[in-house]
């Protein structure tokens, strides 16, 4: 039994009139009494909220009593700041504008609190931060990030340009990119300048032409013309996870080769004018433009949207802001979607799903049980986590099941076990399907990669990070992982199992993942224990690469010149360590290069991996269990080597024949064309 599934059923079965989280933490388990005070707290501010939303005839007190919670707690503040919205006219009267007035304006104020309440000026249209009032919380604010860029939204909002000599100041100051990016959007839309005057400013305040070109690009981007307009559908994917053009770097991951592949597939359906993916970027070092082509009639475009990469709340904080920047591209370019997609449970799925609502564009959903999976123990119980963590879960299952009630089409990533899963974690689907569409389709890859010629292991060295092979070790087989760096994907296990056992002596390990330059914070926790665990056993040195995060046609040629070496006893093996899979693109791609494939029994991947058939499903949860499961297939299971190449051929012929990118993206096409026929 899972506790947690039940629940969920209970809920949907019951049609409860308390929201979801609500329910869950009413029966949630004892965690500790510090914990159950903050428990109950909460459950009585959430069923405040949800009881205003339901009043059509609130009153002004009762939003102003409610305001008192707003900046307690990162989850309800987005939910106060959508009950005033929603009853905007109040936020204009004087009672209501007077305390909020107080509020934008308190020196006590953070920058959470602040942005809230410049979302409710700026989505009510209400300018109630003005004058000099302005002038001080600018000041109050000035060296603070995240209140500065919403400042600056405000501002251009709300077209003031009192601060623009200030604000010209920062572009020669050590600033975030995307910050200075907003501050030339005032420059240019609030104070009647022209992209000449502009272009005059930048250089002035940054005179290094290196430092001042992405500026200048930036401004060329935001005064460029409108996307070419061709006959058929507009698809318009998000990706807000790292670098679509190179996974494997930071949070980078294999939905990002998906979504690079996919698009420009989808893009050669006659019936689509362009796919574009649209992205969220940070870091413009990589030297990518704003706007540019992955394959004919694919553009991806990058917005410059200032996220705090060390807030791990900031998409709760800035979904509205997301929203308005899609909304604004949208407007700039003259796009209209016919189709966008949203691929994750989050708050910047969330804002692009209420912005399809707005403007009437029909929005497709990949639905993922995550983090549902979680939400009970192994022996089935309910998991306890502490408050904070159990408000970021709940979260995201909330979002989930507002996702589910706005789409007009649902896509489950997988076959029939997965369609039942998610059944299990989301019953409102059986009640609710012949709202939208529902259907089952895999992810898929590039079959067709080109190959080149090089020389496998000096091109390892020259990419390695501090360890590669030992020229006397390379005619032994190898154990490939791919993929970003984190303790999710397990690469931290994985050199311990490989380590602790017998594998080491008849395979080398190489691991590909990670930005050998700037490396992240999770990035470099996972090197680090790279380090720990060779120097402490420095006679696995010479058989162990850790090799940087390389573009995915040159990995697939990598995967190629790997499985040139097919001497010794072994196979070469491909091991995903992650602690589960979704999909796995990574795990295709490696499946159809013919490795002996290894891979995680929970998530999705036992949707396409039988067991012992064309692959092997192993228990990652730790590494004595990864390590006893590897093991025993390989020492213990009297499997030859001519078994093992027949079971590397079934995986190969399994992604050949299934999910190759062509026949994934007419399944998508198919539904896209039926969402657009239905108007």
């Amino acid at each position: 039994m899972n506790a947690f599934i039940e629940m969920r059923k209970s809920y949907f079965k019951d049609k409860s009139i308390i929201s979801f989280p609500e329910f869950y933490l009413i029966n949630h388990s004892y965690f500790d009494e510090q914990d159950d005070i903050a428990r109950f707290s909460l459950i009585n501010k959430i069923a405040s909220i949800r009881k205003l939303y339901a009043d059509e005839n609130i009153t002004e007190d009762q939003i102003i009593h409610i305001l008192c919670y707003l900046g307690e707690n990162d989850y309800l503040d987005r939910y106060i700041v959508g009950l005033l919205i929603k009853h905007k006219t109040f936020v204009s009267g004087n009672g209501l504008s007077g305390i909020l007035i107080k509020m934008l304006i308190d020196p006590q104020n953070t920058y959470q609190k602040l942005c809230h309440l410049l979302d409710i000026c700026i989505e009510c249209d209400c300018p109630l931060l003005k004058g000099e009032n302005l002038q001080n919380v600018f000041h109050q604010h000035e060296n603070d990030f995240d209140g500065l860029s919403m400042l600056v939204e405000y501002m251009i909002h709300f077209h003031i340009d009192d601060f623009a000599d200030a604000l010209l100041d920062y572009l020669g100051h050590d600033c975030p990119e995307n910050i200075k990016m907003q501050i030339i959007d005032l420059l240019l839309h609030c104070c009647h300048l022209d992209e000449k005057n502009v272009s005059q400013l930048i250089r002035l305040k940054i005179p290094n032409e290196s430092d001042s070109k992405l500026y200048l690009d930036y401004l060329k981007f935001i005064s460029g013309e409108a996307l070419p307009d061709d006959p058929g559908i507009v698809v318009v994917q998000a990706a807000f996870y790292g670098n679509p053009e190179f996974s494997g770097k930071g949070v980078s991951g294999g939905l990002g080769t998906l979504l690079r592949t996919l698009g420009n597939q989808l893009a050669k359906h006659k019936d689509v004018s362009k796919v574009i993916t649209l992205t969220i970027n940070n870091n413009w070092r990589d030297g990518n433009p704003f706007m540019g082509q992955l394959g004919e009639h694919h553009w991806i475009v990058r917005l410059p949207i200032f996220l705090n990469a060390e807030d791990q709340h900031v998409l709760v904080r800035k979904e509205l802001s997301i929203k308005r920047s899609v909304a604004g591209f949208m407007k700039k370019w003259h796009v209209k979607p016919d189709i966008f997609h949203v691929r994750y449970l989050d708050n910047a799925s969330r804002s692009i799903a209420v912005l399809c609502k707005e403007i009437n564009i029909k929005l497709v959903f990949t639905l993922t049980p995550d983090p549902h999976r979680t939400m009970a123990d192994q022996s089935g119980e309910l998991a306890c986590f502490k408050i904070d963590e159990t408000l970021e879960k709940l979260n995201k299952i909330i979002v989930g099941d507002e996702l589910l009630s706005i789409a007009d089409g649902v896509v489950g990533i997988g076959g029939q076990e997965v369609k039942e899963e998610l059944e299990q974690y989301f019953p409102q689907l059986k009640f609710e399907e012949s709202r939208f569409s529902f259907k089952m389709i895999g992810e898929g890859i590039n079959t067709e990669i080109d190959p080149f010629e090089f020389d496998l292991w000096r091109f390892l060295e020259d990419h390695s990070v501090k360890y590669s092979i030992g020229s006397s070790f390379r005619s032994k087989p190898v154990i490939l992982n791919v993929g970003r760096l984190n303790r999710q994907k397990g690469q931290n296990r994985l050199i311990k199992v490989w380590g602790e056992s017998r594998l080491w002596q008849d395979f080398n390990l190489v691991i590909i993942g990670g930005n050998r330059e700037n490396p992240d914070e999770e990035q470099g926790r996972m090197m680090k224990s790279f380090d720990h665990y060779i120097q402490a056993n420095p006679h696995l040195m010479a058989r162990f690469a850790h090799v940087e995060a390389l573009p995915n046609d040159i990995i697939r040629n990598v995967e190629r010149k790997i499985m040139e070496n097919t001497s010794g006893d072994y196979p070469n093996i491909y091991i995903c360590s992650s602690l589960k899979e979704e999909f796995g693109i990574s795990i295709l791609e490696a499946l159809s290069e013919k490795f002996l494939m290894f891979a995680p029994v929970k998530g999705g991947v036992k949707t396409y991996i039988e067991n012992g058939k064309n692959g092997f499903l192993v228990d990652t949860s730790n590494w004595s269990e990864l390590l006893r499961d590897v093991e025993k297939i390989l020492y213990q299971s009297n499997r030859s080597k001519e078994d093992f190449e027949m079971i590397q051929e079934r995986g190969q012929r399994t992604v050949l024949e299934k999910f190759s990118i062509e026949e994934i993206a007419n399944k998508l096409m198919s539904l896209y064309l039926e969402l657009k026929e239905e108007g």
